[in-house]
């Protein structure tokens, strides 16, 4: 990533060494004392055949006798490793043109932890940087489980510049109970799911949090992770296996524990096996400005696992193609009900989606949804809807200056999901936006309250705008509707059965087709002033 665009990225709070520190880590120690510990002077032959691990662990002692912390250095060559490697605090591992092979199963290839010390929040070994390489964790037949990189309780980490290959079933990094971590600039090729796991549940970078059954970490306090940087990377299918399940985040989580201040940036999905961005249980995060194709379920993925509130997150400058499976960005309620604040979905592309939104967002306070251009979308059965953007029980939910095209199913719908009625989300703003043929209705809305203004809908079906049943109190107003099809049977502006006090005002409605209606009105208590048919 070009430097002052990482610097952006990173915003000041990876705490362990600061933008500088990590743009000039090469060979060349990102933290510690300067010391540098070389893998071959301590037996380390680098020909991919002879059994380096006795080699790795006697210069990782040296390194641990240096105050303050030294590097590794791992020259170019291939060093298969038997077991897994503990780093001290202050430890930079640099293995720019090594290949370091795992030889059968280890757990984690480099951690910072052991299985029994208790360690507690942020106190473990920290200040930690590993730089380069291509660690691969294919092992003899892939074997079981096994992290890549395994960090715990600590604080400072940077990943830069490495390539993971193969890793069987669990994650290439991950982040358990850490503060201030930076996975900058790489790619992780391939997932090998082994042990029946399925592909949907393993991120390539985990950011979870220390809990009974999780990383074999103690103590299980429940720390979260904190200050996150993930920017640059690359996520991909792998040559002999398939992809990760997401390029970060969490499928399991814990009642009452989120993550704060993640920053997702600049990354790049081409394959993945359900999710491009799982923001699980994140709160005042940032996704932004990422590229994510060929998804199973969701381009990006805001939820938690174990029902608790996200807050605070910016969804910003994403493109998103190929989902085939749900929805290019979705917001999705957890399954204990707790209600999202201040989401913000905005500047977005998504295209050519097979599911049932482009965009998705549900359950939602101070919802946001602005700036977004979806085309073509596709039904995934045939009874299912596909809306351009649907919003669900999200009071006073703002959802303007969009672009919608190519929709299967609704251009724009804004409903109460499974409230008891329409009071449940009142109050949205639908406004400035441009729906073009789509399967539905342009703006479909049934919610209490709602303010549909100065939109532009063309080549609707049957309604350009259409009031549902339980709404009371709408505002159609200023909206310019052309070339609505389904004739004596739609309308420009169909106002439900069931419908109250619904004003149609100063609506251009000229050009809807031959054969459509203007209004039709099956409401009780509906105003039709100054309109243009």
């Amino acid at each position: 990533m070009e430097r002052r665009a990482l610097m952006l990225a990173m915003g000041g709070f990876v705490g362990a060494w600061g933008g500088g520190a990590v743009l000039g880590a090469t060979p060349a120690a990102a933290a510690g004392s300067g010391v540098v510990v070389d893998v071959t002077a301590h037996g380390a032959k680098g020909n991919g055949t002879t059994d380096d691990t006795a080699a790795f662990q006697s210069a990782l002692a040296a390194v641990k006798t240096v105050p303050g912390g030294a590097t590794l250095l791992i020259p170019p060559g291939t060093y298969p490793i038997g077991t897994s490697l503990v780093l001290g605090a202050g430890t930079t591992v640099s293995a720019y043109g090594a290949r370091i092979v795992r030889l059968w199963n280890s757990g984690a290839l480099l951690k910072n932890f052991d299985s029994v010390t208790k360690v507690y929040g942020y106190e473990g070994a920290g200040s930690l940087a590993v730089l380069g390489g291509t660690w691969d964790m294919r092992g003899s037949v892939y074997t079981s489980q096994s992290d890549a990189i395994g960090f715990a309780h600590c604080d400072g980490v940077l990943v830069k510049d490495c390539t993971f290959v193969d890793t069987p079933s669990a994650h290439a990094v991950e982040l358990n109970a850490v503060r201030n971590a930076a996975i900058v600039d790489c790619v992780f090729d391939g997932h090998h799911p082994g042990d029946g796991a399925s592909l949907t549940m393993k991120e390539a970078v985990q950011i979870t949090c220390a809990t009974t059954g999780n990383l074999p970490a103690p103590a299980y306090d429940s720390t979260a992770c904190q200050d996150i940087l993930i920017t640059g990377c690359t996520l991909r299918a792998g040559t002999t296996t398939g992809p990760f399940g997401a390029l970060c985040g969490d499928h399991a989580g814990a009642a009452g524990v989120t993550h704060r201040r993640i920053r997702v940036i600049g990354n790049t999905v081409e394959k993945s096996g359900a999710y491009g961005i799982r923001a699980a249980d994140w709160q005042d995060s940032v996704i932004a400005d990422n590229t994510i194709g060929g998804v199973a379920v969701h381009g990006i993925y805001l939820n938690s696992p174990k029902g608790n509130a996200l807050t605070g997150i910016t969804v910003s400058g994403n493109t998103i193609r190929d989902v085939d499976g749900s929805s290019g960005i979705s917001v999705t309620a957890g399954t204990t009900g707790a209600r999202h604040r201040d989401i913000t979905v905005t500047g977005n592309t998504v295209v050519s989606v097979r599911g049932e939104a482009g965009i998705y967002a549900a359950q939602t306070d101070g919802l946001t949804v602005t700036r977004n251009t979806v085309t073509t979308t596709v039904r995934l059965t045939t009874g299912g809807n596909c809306q351009g953007i649907h919003v669900q029980n999200a009071p006073y939910a703002i959802v303007a200056g969009n672009t919608v095209s190519d929709v299967q199913g609704d251009g724009i719908g804004v409903d109460f999901g499974s409230a008891a009625d329409a009071t449940a989300a009142p109050g949205a703003l639908i406004a400035d936006n441009t729906v073009s043929t789509c399967a539905g209705p342009g703006i479909n809305t049934g919610v209490d309250g709602a303010t549909v203004r100065r939109n532009h809908v063309t080549g609707a079906t049957a309604y350009a705008v259409r009031i549902g049943g339980k709404a009371a109190g709408t505002l159609v107003q200023a909206n310019t509707v052309e070339a609505v099809t389904g004739g004596a049977s739609g309308a420009a502006v169909g106002v439900m059965a069931g419908s109250a006090g619904t004003w149609v005002a100063g609506n251009d409605l000229t050009a809807r087709g031959a054969g459509t209606p203007a209004i039709v009105d099956n409401g009780t208590g509906t105003t039709a002033v100054q309109n243009t048919i």
